[in-house]
């Protein structure tokens, strides 16, 4: 597809000059390797098969060494000079603009046409923008194609697939490759190429467009390591105060600062194991599905499916609110498996393995009420749930399940504003239905302004006795189930009410309760129908 001058325009030039940055020390990083393999004190010291065999090794070793170094710098240098060429076209650009509009002139940066915003202009003014704005597309496909030749030098000579193990090659795809993109990458490399990946980044497993089994094997590797470190941080802080971490308080605890120094930290290396452990736990599966997990990291944030999204007909994605966390993670799961049971109540003729229901717990969850005021969480976790729909869409096997997908993600309480950021303010979230429940909105005004995919539906539930109702309209956007709001509403139980029938937290959870309405239609919406009961409360 041709460049475009909004594509110049919005262009972050410093992520190429970070890229070749990073690329440069990697070369760096090769000529020291190699320097010091030619420095051993270990020939003519060593004789026999093995000796000869390892210094063969060496030896490939210290060319394979020059070879890609050399290509990483001359990548470098391309990348350095693409850079440079679209800072110079992006500043052309600029001023070219501003003279358009000073001169009465509209340049669209889409179509590249300029357009006279007054009956009489100088035409000569007009042919000055029309060829500037000309130069600079020339400029930037000039560039562009600099970049790709660049980036081709790093596929190693006469297409070397060994490169393709390199560090660089996971910033590349993680900063620059779409979903689809990397799956068709990923699933060309070799298993000894895939396990090299995983070595040099034991974070690859979360990549968005690798095929779950992939996935999963991966983080299930990554868990067992992590659980192993936060095992050990826990067992270090024991040994240097067993009393204390048997209970048994110092007197002086109050003012003691090395006491609640260490208290800290030992609550939060327990929280920190407890999460792991409740992962593991998620994977150990008591109804014969296997679970999956598609993403895991160090800082309390996981994904778990039941049955494999990939092939799956209907798969689902869940969203917990505020208060939920790793070391919560069950309460979570199981209402993600309440609802493929409910699925697979709502549509008899799906197979166990068509409905696939994840858990994702993917951005950082307000832990307060207080907290749960803020859009930061959803706006700062919104691009992560963007890839993690996207990613499901391209690794999911179509000629297996005889075509896409019914993607439908499932937003609870803080979960659906985290919802509504990753379908607004420029984000796209793949979906082809969402579900608000006990929703304090989702930063939309409307149901239309949720960029989705096409054709996407939108529904809301709130329970009567919900104490969210106190808090919508408030700062997050208005109530998802009020007929402006354009959604579709549907039926809930009331939820248990308080003394004198207030609103109580109880109800804010009471939405997977056997018998709950609410469960039977979030089934029926994942199943792809779209006849759900109609609410009878209203707000």
């Amino acid at each position: 597809m041709a460049i475009t001058l909004a594509d110049i325009e919005r262009l972050e030039v410093e992520t190429i000059r970070d890229a070749a940055k990073a690329l440069d020390k990697q070369a760096a990083s090769m000529d020291d390797t190699k320097a010091g393999i030619g420095k051993l004190p270990i020939q003519g010291r060593w004789t026999g098969v093995s000796a000869t065999a390892a210094f063969g090794n060496l030896d490939s070793l210290g060319k394979f060494m020059t070879i890609h170094s050399d290509d990483y710098r001359a990548a470098t240098k391309g990348m350095y000079s693409a850079a440079d060429g679209f800072d110079g076209a992006q500043q052309v650009l600029r001023s070219i603009d501003a003279f358009a509009s000073d001169h009465g002139f509209h340049l669209d940066k889409t179509s590249g046409t300029v357009t006279a915003l007054k009956e009489k202009h100088d035409p000569a003014d007009m042919e000055h923008i029309v060829s500037t704005a000309k130069q600079v597309l020339a400029a930037g496909e000039s560039s562009d194609a600099q970049l790709t030749r660049a980036v081709g030098l790093l596929d190693g000579p006469e297409g070397d697939s060994d490169v393709g193990t390199g560090p660089w090659i996971l910033d590349k795809a993680k900063e620059l490759a779409k979903p689809e993109e990397f799956t068709r990458w990923w699933n060309g490399l070799t298993e000894e190429e895939k396990q090299d990946l995983y070595n040099r980044d034991h974070f690859i497993g979360n990549h968005p467009g690798m095929p779950f089994e992939d996935r999963t094997r991966f983080n299930e590797r990554h868990l067992g390591e992590l659980t192993h470190a936060a095992q050990a941080n826990v067992d270090t802080l024991r040994a240097q105060h067993p009393d204390w971490a048997d209970g048994k308080l110092p007197t002086n605890k109050g003012g003691n600062w090395e006491y609640r120094h260490w208290k800290e930290q030992w609550d939060n290396a327990n929280h920190t194991l407890a999460g792991y452990q409740q992962v593991g736990k998620s994977l150990d599966s008591k109804d014969d599905m296997r679970r999956y997990l598609g993403y895991l990291d160090d800082q309390g944030r996981a994904a778990t499916s039941i049955n494999n999204p990939d092939n799956a007909k209907r798969v689902a994605t869940y969203i917990p609110g505020t208060g939920q966390d790793l070391a919560r993670l069950e309460y979570s799961t199981e209402k993600s498996e309440r609802m493929y049971w409910a699925t697979r109540e709502a549509d008899r003729s799906l197979h166990p393995t068509d409905v696939s229901v994840t858990t994702w717990m993917g951005y950082d969850r307000p832990m307060s009420l207080p907290d749960a005021a803020s859009t930061s969480y959803a706006q700062n976790g919104a691009q992560a749930l963007d890839d993690f729909q996207s990613g499901l869409r391209a690794s999911h096997n179509d000629a297996a399940t005889g075509g896409q997908a019914i993607q439908t993600v499932i937003g609870h309480s803080y979960g659906s504003t985290l919802l509504g950021g990753a379908a607004t303010d420029g984000h796209h979230l793949d979906a082809n239905n969402v579900i608000t429940v006990g929703s304090p909105g989702v930063l939309a005004d409307h149901a239309k302004d949720l960029n989705l995919a096409p054709g996407a539906n939108v529904f809301s539930t709130r329970a009567e006795n919900d104490i969210i109702g106190l808090v919508t309209y408030a700062t997050l956007g208005p109530d998802p189930m009020g007929a402006q709001f354009g959604g579709i509403p549907f039926e809930a139980s009331p939820g248990p009410a308080g003394p004198l029938g207030t609103p109580t937290v109880e109800a804010h959870s009471s939405y997977w309760d056997k018998g709950n309405p609410a469960l039977a239609n979030m089934g029926k919406i994942i199943a792809g129908r779209t006849d759900v009961t109609p609410p009878s409360y209203v707000p």
